[in-house]
C-alpha cells in the first residue's frame, strides 16, 4: 500500500478506489464509518469486513474483471461487498431493488454476472431467473437460507485475506445500469479514474468538500450512482461518517438529524417535497445541518424556497448522469446559489450548449448538453451502437436540453425525449412543472405531451393535490394562464393519488405518457 498525503488532490496519485478505502482505514481506524439503526462501525471494522468478502470472492475463482451484482438494499452489507468486490479486483453490478424477475434476468444475462448478492426478501426474485442465467454460479443471501445458495454467513466467516487486488485506473470499478425511465436500462461502464476524478473535482468544490468530521445521512439508494460514488464513496474517501437509513420518512430523517448531528444530507426533489409537505418538522433542532444537496431530477424552485424557511439552510442544486460518475455541474462551484440553475461546471470538466448539427448555441438559448472530462464514463456494456450515439467526437451527448447564460450558470430545460411540441412550438414540461409547484393546493405534478389531432402533441398536467384541497380542471388553467404563454398551458388536468417513481425520484413519465395516452382531444 502506497501512503500519500489525504490533504493533496486525489488527482496526484494513480490510486484505485480499492487504495483510497484502505489507506482512510489506515489513516482513522476507530472513527466510526457507518451507523445503521443501533450499530456504529468504525473504519477499520469495515475494512476487515471488506477483505472478508473479498477472500470469499477470491477461493471461488473470481478473477479481475468478473462481474458481480448485487440487488441490496441500505444496509452494512452493502457496504462490505462493494468493497470486497472492488478489492478483488471484479466490477461491481448494484441492481435496483424494486427490480423485478424480468428486469434482473436483463440484467444478469447482459452483464455475464458470475454471482449475485442479494437480501432474503428479494432472493426469490432471482431463484425464479437462475435457470435462464447460465453465467450466474451462485446466488449469496443474506439474512436467510435458501436450497443451493450460499448464506452470507459463509461470506463473513472467511479471514480477512491481506491479498488485495489493485486495480489500474483504467480497468471497469462499476458496470453501473442506467434508470430506464426510457426503455431497457443501459450498462454504463465507469472505471476507477471516472469515478476517483469525480470525487476529486467534487473536493476541489469548497462548498461540497465532505470533510472528516463531517456525518452524512444516506437515504438515498446505494444502487444509485448518486448514493454510491457521492455517498458511500465519498465518506470512505474523506473519513467522513455515513448513517445508512433504510426508508424515507420526512419525520424520522429529521429526527435522525438531531440525533446523530448529521452536518450533510444528500436528497432528491421528491425528498424536498416530502420535507415541506409535512407538518412538525420544526420542532426538531437540526442546528448542526451545514449543507444540502439535490440532484437525480430538476428541483421546483419553489420547494427549495419552502425548505429554506423550514431550516435555513440553502440546496445546493447540481446535475450530472450515470455516465458522469456523477456530477457534471452543481451551485457548489459558483460564487453564489441561484436557484432554478444547477450552478457551474466542475473543475476540469468541459461543457457546451449546443444544436442539432453540434453547433455552440448563443447565451440564453436552448440546445443539448455535452461534456467531456476525466470522470465521463467509457461506454456502454456490449451495446456499441448506444455508446457511437452517446460519445461523438471526445463529447458525451446526454440527451438534455440547456441553456447557460452570460454569467455561465446552467439551467437544465427538459430531457429531449420529453419535450412537448405543440403547433411547431416547443413546450419544456419542467418550465410548467416549477409554476405548478407555486400553487398552494398542490403537492407534486408532472407534465406531459400527449398526441393531438390538431396540434400534434398537447400539453396534460398529472397533478397530486395537497390534502384538503378542491382543485379542479379550470382552477389550475387559469392559474397557469396567467403565468405563461397559452400554447405551454395544458389543455388536459388529471389528479392522481401518487406519481409513478423509481428509486431516486425520477417521475416515470413513459407511464404516464402510456396511461394516458388516449384523453379526449
Amino acid at each position: 500500500m502506497r501512503l500519500y498525503d489525504r490533504t493533496l488532490p486525489l488527482r496526484k496519485y494513480p490510486h484505485s478506489l480499492t487504495e483510497i478505502m484502505e489507506i482512510t482505514a489506515h489513516a482513522v481506524p476507530e472513527r466510526t464509518g457507518l451507523i445503521y439503526e443501533q450499530e456504529f462501525i468504525g473504519f477499520a471494522t469495515l475494512l476487515e469486513r471488506m477483505k472478508r468478502v473479498a477472500s470469499f470472492l477470491r477461493d471461488r475463482g473470481i478473477q479481475p474483471g468478473d462481474r458481480i451484482a448485487l440487488q441490496v438494499d441500505n444496509r452494512p452489507e452493502f457496504a462490505y461487498i462493494t468493497g470486497g468486490v472492488l478489492m478483488s479486483g471484479a466490477v461491481l453490478v448494484a441492481v435496483n431493488v424494486m427490480y423485478l424477475e424480468d428486469e434482473i434476468r436483463y440484467i444478469l444475462q447482459n452483464s455475464g454476472a458470475r454471482m449475485l448478492f442479494t437480501i432474503d426478501a428479494l432472493a426469490g426474485r432471482a431463484l425464479a431467473v437462475r435457470g435462464d442465467v447460465p453465467a450466474l454460479e451462485d446466488v449469496i443471501v443474506i439474512g436467510g437460507s435458501r436450497p443451493g445458495c450460499t448464506p452470507f454467513e459463509a461470506v463473513a466467516s472467511c479471514a480477512p485475506g491481506n491479498e488485495i487486488r489493485y486495480p489500474h485506473g483504467d480497468d471497469l470499478a462499476l458496470l453501473q445500469y442506467t434508470s430506464g425511465t426510457t426503455g431497457r436500462p443501459k450498462g454504463a461502464m465507469l472505471t476507477h479514474k471516472n469515478v476517483v476524478s469525480c470525487l476529486d473535482m467534487m473536493a476541489n468544490v469548497k462548498q461540497s468538500r465532505l470533510k472528516e468530521g463531517d456525518v452524512v445521512l444516506l437515504v438515498l439508494p446505494l444502487f444509485h450512482c448518486y448514493g454510491l460514488i457521492l455517498g458511500l464513496f465519498g465518506c470512505t474517501t474523506f473519513g467522513s461518517t455515513t448513517v445508512l437509513v433504510n426508508r424515507f420518512d420526512p419525520v424520522e430523517i429529521f429526527r435522525l438529524f438531531e440525533k446523530h448531528r448529521v452536518t450533510v444530507f444528500y436528497g432528491a426533489p421528491p425528498m424536498y417535497v416530502g420535507f415541506v409537505n409535512t407538518p412538525g418538522l420544526d420542532k426538531f433542532d437540526i442546528s448542526s445541518l451545514d449543507r444540502c444537496g439535490s440532484g437525480a431530477a430538476p428541483l421546483p424552485v419553489a420547494v427549495l424556497e419552502r425548505f429554506r424557511q423550514l431550516t435555513g439552510v440553502e440546496i445546493t442544486e447540481g446535475y450530472g448522469l450515470t455516465e458522469s460518475s456523477p456530477t457534471i455541474c452543481t451551485n457548489a462551484n459558483a460564487e453564489a446559489c441561484r436557484p432554478g440553475t444547477v450552478g457551474k461546471a466542475l473543475p476540469r470538466v468541459e461543457v457546451r450548449i449546443v444544436d442539432n448539427d453540434g453547433r455552440d448555441v448563443a447565451p440564453g438559448e436552448v440546445g443539448e448538453l455535452v461534456a467531456r472530462g476525466d470522470n465521463i464514463f467509457v461506454g456502454y456494456w456490449n451495446n456499441e451502437p448506444a455508446t457511437r450515439e452517446a460519445l461523438r467526437d471526445g463529447w458525451f451527448y446526454t440527451g438534455d436540453m440547456a441553456r447557460i447564460d452570460e454569467n455561465g450558470y446552467f439551467s437544465i430545460v427538459d430531457r429531449k425525449k420529453d419535450m412537448v411540441i405543440v403547433s411547431g412550438y416547443n413546450v419544456y414540461p419542467v418550465e410548467v412543472e416549477n409554476e405548478l409547484f407555486r400553487h398552494a393546493g398542490i403537492a407534486d405534478a408532472a407534465v406531459i405531451g400527449v398526441p393531438d389531432p390538431y396540434q400534434g402533441e398537447s400539453v396534460m398536467a398529472v397533478i397530486v393535490p395537497r390534502a384538503g384541497a378542491n382543485l379542479t380542471e379550470e382552477e389550475v388553467i387559469g392559474f397557469l394562464k396567467a403565468r405563461l404563454a397559452t400554447f405551454k398551458v395544458p389543455k388536459h388536468v388529471a389528479f392522481v393519488d401518487s406519481l409513478p417513481k423509481n428509486r431516486t425520484g425520477k417521475v416515470l413519465k413513459r407511464v404516464l405518457r402510456e396511461q394516458f395516452r388516449q384523453v379526449d382531444a
